[in-house]
């Protein structure tokens, strides 16, 4: 079995046990993502992870420490969106219409930090397809004994489409508002933009409460009916749920903000030069690693060191379609305020705020447009980008609260759908820092999108 489909409410989804890339998404008979089939070696569906985007020459810097990663694009001398496109992972739990799936990245000479990756797919009518991505560093120097083999991930809980711990009152409130928007093109961006809703009032429950409600929900989910488990789930995959589920729970403060950002599969992405001339952030510091307080045996002998967190970014990356209608007849919508300057191989150059060919946030039509940048200042609460095709109404949403997202209009499989790919940092953040996730040890961090079909009545 490579691959593993879901089904309900009206949307199917093809999930592949290599990488956990998303092949196909269907809304009854509408293609709502290019199927990865028609899209060879563009990553399309992909989980990017433990970095997105372009890592300059494929070399950084960390704590002092420089590493090379392998170089996947000849052109560039870059390393291309991280190491999860060929990882093996396993089916820990499988429904009708979710697959939660696991998978254990060891480390390695370029990225020397062992992870548990855990991933979960869910379709549905209400929200359509909701993705989760966790990811845990787990020292291998720390653990006794080879580490454990995969970690499941939390169920596809509405409150865990984005990281951060979204408030499930905020998305259920939201969806609630969906029902009655008007979905037309060029109209102001909805309130009912998934995880950018209104705010809530005094009576929703604080974040902790709301965790805890899921941690005990999924604790409970976790245990299969009539005593029946799963193919290939062992006894360690339920203890791993009942511990994942429990982090659901936990204050999510190890895991720095989502930042996002998205690859550059195309040409130079440089624009005009008017901009702000830097925007390159330096290097992030981290902690150096505490001295053991004493020793074994009243010994001098000081344990091997391990790094005290470990360089972390996440995306995803769908390409859009709505149905297979040419881009020329599309509109897309992006509520984005600036853009990055960046060369080829995802050196960023600067900044400048959205304009002309780049300004997406009334949704104009595509046509004639060729973008591949990232995009920021977005809102902080959660946004929406829409693809609309202008004759039939049609509409494909993608809700996500990154701070990064990039947009790219496909010419390389041929202008056949445009990828909008929710990122947690800008293109080359291993070198620059910026918007790097430091993920501590045994803490989860977890960042998500939902794609939704909305047709006009």
């Amino acid at each position: 079995m490579n691959s593993v489909s879901i089904t309900g409410g009206g949307y199917t989804a093809e999930v592949s046990l290599l990488g956990g890339q998303l092949l196909n998404l269907t809304h009854h008979e509408d293609e709502l993502i290019v199927p990865a089939a028609k899209t060879d070696g563009s990553f399309a569906g992909a989980v990017l992870a433990p970095w997105p985007n372009r890592t300059k020459g494929g070399s950084y810097t960390y704590n002092g420490v420089e590493h090379l990663l392998p170089v996947n694009e000849e052109a560039t001398g870059a390393a291309l969106h991280g190491l999860l496109i060929d990882l093996p992972l396993r089916v820990i739990s499988e429904k009708e219409s979710e697959v939660q799936l696991a998978g254990w990245l060891e480390s390695s000479e370029g990225y020397p930090f062992g992870l548990d990756i855990a991933l979960t797919y869910r379709v549905s009518a209400d929200v359509g397809l909701a993705a989760t991505l966790m990811a845990r560093y787990r020292p291998e120097q720390l653990e006794d004994g080879a580490p454990e083999t995969e970690a499941p991930l939390v169920e596809a809980d509405d409150s865990v489409l984005a990281a951060d711990g979204v408030e499930a009152g905020d998305l259920e409130a939201s969806e609630g508002a969906r029902d009655d928007d008007d979905v037309s093109p060029g109209a102001d961006e909805p309130d009912s933009a998934g995880l950018s809703a209104a705010e809530p009032d005094s009576d929703t429950p604080d974040a902790d409460a709301a965790d805890a409600d899921a941690a005990d929900a999924l604790a409970a989910d976790s245990d299969t009916p009539d005593g029946d488990t799963p193919d290939g789930e062992t006894a360690e995959d339920e203890d791993l749920k009942h511990d994942l589920a429990a982090s659901a729970s936990e204050d999510q403060e190890s895991a720095a903000p989502d930042a996002a950002v998205a690859d550059a599969d195309a040409t130079d992405t440089e624009v005009a030069d008017t901009d702000v001339p830097d925007g390159e952030a330096s290097e992030a510091e981290v902690r150096d690693a505490d001295a053991p307080d004493a020793d074994i045996d009243g010994t001098d002998a000081t344990p091997a060191q391990v790094p005290q967190t470990a360089p972390f970014g996440a995306g995803f990356h769908p390409y859009l379609t709505a149905g297979g209608a040419s881009l020329r007849e599309c509109r897309l919508r992006l509520p984005a305020r600036t853009m990055l300057k960046t060369k080829a191989d995802g050196t960023v150059t600067g900044r400048k705020s959205v304009s002309q060919d780049f300004d997406l946030t009334n949704g104009p039509l595509l046509a004639g447009r060729n973008i591949d940048h990232a995009f920021t200042d977005l809102p902080e609460e959660g946004w929406t980008a829409e693809l609309i095709h202008g004759p039939s109404g049609f509409v494909v949403r993608m809700i996500a609260d990154s701070p990064w997202v990039q947009v790219y209009t496909g010419e390389r499989i041929d202008r056949a759908g445009v990828a909008v790919e929710p990122m947690t940092c800008p293109p080359n953040a291993l070198n620059s820092g910026e918007d790097l996730i430091h993920l501590e040890p045994g803490k989860w961090f977890r960042m998500g999108y939902s794609i939704e079909a909305i047709r006009a009545d």
